[in-house]
């Protein structure tokens, strides 16, 4: 398994292409705290999005959910790094956003999948 890690200069663009890319697919959102406390936020609900309000914002946003149940927005303070996780095959496993203070805020898909492989994916009606 591996990473890539998001320039913080490209963090705008690239996050508006991943919320493009991979909107309304299945996630779970993790929390990790700076203690190493982990709790599961969110789990498989459709991804609405990833963003920033400006390219040196002291935030991010994680939407998910859908209009018929509602959705969660989980701000992330301070953001220091972002990584797209990648399996071994290449294909997306999720986004991983380290805050200053040491915690994590993981995006997960139920199904990672190459970007380029999403076309063949069967959708429902």
């Amino acid at each position: 398994m591996g990473s890539r890690n998001i320039p913080r200069d490209e963090w705008l663009t690239e996050l508006d292409n991943f919320s493009r890319q991979h909107e309304g697919w299945i996630v779970r959102v993790r929390i990790k705290d700076q203690a190493g406390h982990e709790r599961t936020e969110v789990v498989d609900l459709p991804l609405q999005g990833v963003s920033a309000d400006s390219p040196r914002s002291r935030a991010l946003d994680v939407i998910v959910g859908d209009n018929n149940q509602g959705h969660v927005t989980h701000e992330v303070d301070d953001p220091v790094t972002i990584a797209v996780e990648t399996t071994d095959e290449g294909a997306e496993r999720g986004l991983t956003i380290r805050s200053r203070d040491g915690s994590t805020v993981t995006v997960e898909f139920r199904t990672p999948m190459r970007p380029e492989d999403v076309d063949s994916w069967p959708r429902r009606s």
